[in-house]
């Protein structure tokens, strides 16, 4: 078992060590972990919602650290999760080529200047119209693929709650970004925290991981852990998902090149 989404306490919503996190993973039996501490803002300093660009060195020693430290009994990658900002792909860039990340994320949590995924967000579900949303949730999301800053899509339906979908099929939106993740050479994460976010199942929903599957977009796992418990949380829905789907292939990388390695799904 892989888990690629770890975060820890590099930001204020985040919390415990990062050893604490390898340590949970050994008890579960995980082969392979992948940190992903939010990269820093690139529009603004936002030390709740992301690490600081101080911590950011301080982030990549550790992580090298431990790789060193568990050699033998578990394989750890040093990845991180940025926040795609339209316009700031060069501050992106930047950061990312001054450390050697065996992945990247790319992620969105902001629109139109509502972080969504956000507790001081959620409200706003209640406001806005998820027929105009959508539409332009898919576009960023596009615009993010085509930027070429990133390995992995995360989170890919992030916006989707069980009360808030658009009113008409999203086929095409999914048929059209999984051609991309192909053209870009990408994978797309199965994320668990969809299972307790409001969304009811991993993120993507079936319809959008069928869709990305039979285009040939590679599959990566996560449990976008913010404390040391939830390790490989849910996975048994991502498990379920992906036998489902036929799915028996998982991603795995290192300086930011994936290989296939089978899925062993738990007895």
């Amino acid at each position: 078992m892989i888990d690629y989404h770890l975060h820890g306490n590099f930001c204020g919503h985040g919390s415990g060590e990062l050893e604490e996190y390898v340590e949970e993973a050994l008890r579960k039996g995980f082969v392979e972990i992948g940190f992903s501490a939010h990269l820093p803002r690139v529009d603004r300093p936002d030390p709740y919602h992301a690490m600081v660009e101080e911590d950011l060195p301080r982030y990549v020693e550790l992580v090298l650290s431990l790789r060193e430290r568990f050699r033998g009994s578990i394989a750890i990658k040093l990845g991180i999760e940025a926040d795609f900002f339209d316009g700031y792909e060069e501050a992106i860039g930047r950061l990312l080529d001054a450390h050697p990340f065996d992945y990247v994320f790319g992620s969105i949590h902001f629109l139109d200047g509502w972080h969504f995924s956000s507790r001081a967000g959620r409200e706003r579900y209640d406001r806005e119209d998820p027929d105009r949303v959508f539409p332009r949730y898919f576009a960023l999301l596009e615009c993010m693929v085509r930027s070429g800053l990133f390995d992995i899509a995360a989170h890919p339906d992030i916006i989707r709650k069980e009360s808030f979908m658009p009113s008409f099929p999203l086929d095409g939106y999914y048929k059209r970004f999984a051609g991309l993740l192909v053209r870009y050479g990408m994978a797309v994460e199965v994320n668990t925290a969809g299972v307790r976010r409001g969304a009811g199942t991993p993120y993507p929903e079936r319809l959008f991981l069928e869709t990305c599957h039979d285009a040939g977009v590679p599959v990566t796992l996560g449990s976008d852990a913010h404390r040391p418990g939830d390790v490989g949380r849910d996975f048994k829905d991502a498990f379920a998902l992906l036998a489902e789907l036929g799915i028996d292939e998982v991603a795995v990388f290192e300086s930011r090149r994936f290989s296939m390695r089978p899925i062993r799904f738990p007895a």
